[in-house]
């Protein structure tokens, strides 16, 4: 798996494609074959008015034959870079990369690390950083760029060199690796000193052979969040947070800022669906708040998930208390803390007091109000399509609410780039559009992705067979099915029931043992433990979790009858098939599951009419 990008030319070539009428629809054409969707009316505009003024400086200084890849593709992601130029270091034969990020911006200002675009506008992401986030992740993931010269420049062409001059790495006081990589060039005397550093960093040499061997490069596979998690928390920043990603992360580190300088309590809600990174950001979060010595705690109302962060971050006894759970603020002092990272908000229930005493007559506090009153930046991650049961609220109609009520701010971001599933939101969106979560009145045929692998299996044997194969070959893999057979404890022997039954196949569910038995991890170490695989998973020991290839077992609760049927009876879990927006809860149950893989996945639907529904929408087939 390469990299991939809209358009590939030397400086020149592109110069005449410009020049002629039809380049920038040529442009949404590539797009849309290549995304399934058009591209945002302010990209276009970025293409009709950033990418000349780039190109004219290259022709200019006789660097017509330096390599132009548009919209390069990041590794792992679906984060775009806008222009990429590729040549040969000047007087080497090392290759040498310039990563370009366009900003049609014509006024800003610096606000701590961020910068606004206005006088009374919110603090935004530095295009520094956003530039740096991109070079950290071709560093990372694609491993020849280690002998290659990189670095970045934030084209700002439009803005009066005076205010550029104030937000440069160096100015700002950005991180020092920032300060010595990424450069910032505005309009007038600027544009000189961006020819300067493109003659001082670029060859055309040999620049088309560089270009292809970076496009054809592997890339390396990304690492779940859990391996890394003890470095992450306990050491230095590990991933690299890309875009909105690092808006997030910037935006409350400056509350943490303003907060402590009498500025009115602001809550922040970052929305995100599976493999936006969420996880991602909190853990990062935490660990530099704590390595700053900010009073944070990481929340969730997940018992697996916490569990596995326990077990994960390598921390003692006491320091556990990093991570712990929704419903542990009753008791909090106001502003106890600097920041609580509320992850998986979607899981929000009411109130922490649902088991009080019959005799006991108080309305008990909402959760959300406790966890809002605990710290003076509350911070919620959470995807309203993961509510999958019964007493879940999590949702941003609900924070918004609360903050009206309290009278406190608000400040949301939306993660729009997916890092799970190969860096393919197509896949994510075909799930969507397929369970009707999203409404477009198309038929959701499939189309086959470069970097994302799905099947139909004919019977969960063969799915089964060919996720031992990946695991063989290194991979990790899990199946996982809807909560449709029962889920029995341990037999005597320490030995797990074959609950879950298809036919002649038989197989257990995870296990309800609150310690190993033998090598069979606990339900809540079930999606990390090599020894997972071969136990069957529910949305409770799957949910917050991803492994390379996800196995996914459609049960009885849902069918194909013209359009999807929910069936209660059929759903053996009392949380969900007593839930009264059943059918939605069962529809975003198979959605985190089918979107738990990062390399591909396996459905099966145990009703064979709804099995023949997935092969007719062109799914490829796994026969065993």
């Amino acid at each position: 798996m390469g990299l991939q990008c809209l358009y590939q030319g030397s400086a020149s070539e592109l110069a005449s494609a410009i020049a002629r009428d039809g380049f920038i629809d040529d442009l949404r054409k590539r797009f849309r074959h290549a995304y399934w969707q058009d591209p945002d009316e302010r990209e276009v505009r970025s293409w009709s008015n950033s990418i000349p003024t780039v190109v004219r400086l290259l022709t200019e200084i006789g660097l017509a034959e330096v390599q132009v890849l548009l919209e390069l593709k990041a590794p792992i992601t679906d984060v775009r870079m806008d222009m990429v130029l590729v040549g040969t270091f000047p007087g080497t034969a090392q290759g040498s990369v310039v990563v370009v990020e366009n900003k049609q911006w014509s006024w800003l200002e610096p606000d701590g690390e961020m910068v606004r675009l206005s006088r009374d506008g919110i603090p935004q992401l530095h295009p520094a950083n956003q530039l740096w986030g991109y070079l950290q992740v071709l560093r990372g993931y694609v491993p020849m760029t280690g002998d290659v010269k990189l670095c970045g420049v934030v084209n700002l062409h439009n803005a009066p060199a005076h205010m550029v001059e104030a937000v440069r790495p160096k100015d700002q006081g950005l991180e020092k690796l920032v300060q010595q990589w990424v450069a910032m060039y505005g309009a007038e005397a600027h544009r000189e000193e961006f020819k300067d550093v493109l003659r001082r960093r670029l060859s055309g040499e040999n620049a088309a052979q560089q270009a292809e061997m970076l496009l054809e490069a592997p890339v390396k596979p990304s690492q779940g969040l859990m391996t890394r998690v003890a470095e992450c928390v306990r050491e230095r920043t590990v991933f690299p947070l890309l875009d909105e990603q690092r808006e997030a992360y910037d935006s409350v580190r400056h509350l943490v800022s303003t907060s402590k300088q009498g500025a009115r309590k602001e809550i922040v809600a970052i929305l995100g669906g599976p493999g936006t990174g969420k996880s991602v950001i909190a853990v990062e979060l935490l660990g530099t708040l704590a390595r700053q010595k900010v009073n944070a705690v990481h929340a969730t109302g997940s018992r697996s998930f916490t569990r596995t962060l326990w077990k994960y971050s390598g921390l003692p006894g006491k320091q556990r208390g990093l991570f712990t759970y929704f419903n542990s603020f009753s008791d909090a002092t106001p502003n106890d803390l600097d920041v609580i990272i509320a992850d998986e908000a979607h899981r929000l229930r009411k109130t922490s007091h649902d088991r009080r005493r019959k005799s006991d007559l108080r309305e008990p506090p909402l959760q959300i109000d406790e966890l809002i009153h605990a710290a003076r930046v509350p911070v919620f991650l959470l995807d309203e399509h993961q509510v999958v049961r019964r007493g879940e609220v999590g949702s941003l109609d609900l924070i918004r609410d609360r903050a009206e009520q309290l009278g406190y701010g608000i400040r949301e971001i939306a993660l729009r780039h997916q890092f799970r599933c190969a860096g393919s939101p197509e896949y994510v969106d075909w799930v969507e559009r397929l369970l009707m979560l999203r409404r477009t009145g198309e038929r959701p045929d499939w189309q086959p992705l470069e970097n994302f692998t799905l099947y139909v299996a004919r019977t969960p044997l063969a799915m089964e067979n060919y996720l031992k194969a990946r695991v063989a070959e290194g991979h990790t893999a899990r199946i996982a099915a809807g909560f449709c057979w029962p889920w029995s404890q341990p037999n005597a022997d320490g030995t797990l029931p074959n609950d879950v039954r298809i036919g002649d196949w038989h197989r257990s569910w995870n296990s309800q043992a609150t310690d190993y038995l033998g090598n069979i991890p606990p339900s809540p170490l079930w999606a990390t433990d090599p020894a997972g695989f071969g136990q069957i998973g529910c949305i409770y020991s799957a949910q917050g979790f991803e492994y390379a290839y996800a196995g996914v077992i459609i049960g009885p609760d849902l069918v194909w009858r013209n359009g999807w049927q929910s069936d209660r009876h059929h759903n053996v879990d009392r949380d969900q098939n007593q839930a009264p927006n059943f059918s939605m809860v069962i529809r975003n149950t198979y959605r985190v599951l089918a979107t738990r893989g990062m390399r591909g996945a396996v459905l099966y639907a145990t009703d064979p009419a709804t099995n023949q529904v997935l092969i007719d929408l062109g799914v490829p087939v796994l026969d065993e």
